[in-house]
């Protein structure tokens, strides 16, 4: 079995590939929520929010690096 990345995503969705692994600049720019402190209002109290950059920096301190990123828009009907 092999594993298959993301090609395709939604066409308000920014996408940021790289051949070499993304500073935090790229990523901001490409997917801010990544580095949101605090979760969505809309979250319930049960919602336990653990921040995406520090699952990204604790990735990071094990040898894993991000070559891509995407953010998609959830639209609201």
């Amino acid at each position: 079995m092999t594993s298959v990345l993301a090609t395709r995503f939604a066409s308000s969705a920014v996408c940021l590939r790289s051949p070499v692994p993304l500073t935090d600049d790229q990523i901001r720019v490409a997917a801010p929520s990544i580095f949101a402190l605090e979760k969505h209002a809309s979250r319930s109290e049960r919602y336990a929010y653990v921040p995406t950059i520090e699952v990204l920096r604790a990735l990071r301190a094990e040898g894993f690096a991000p070559l891509m990123v995407a953010q998609t828009r959830v639209l609201a009907t």
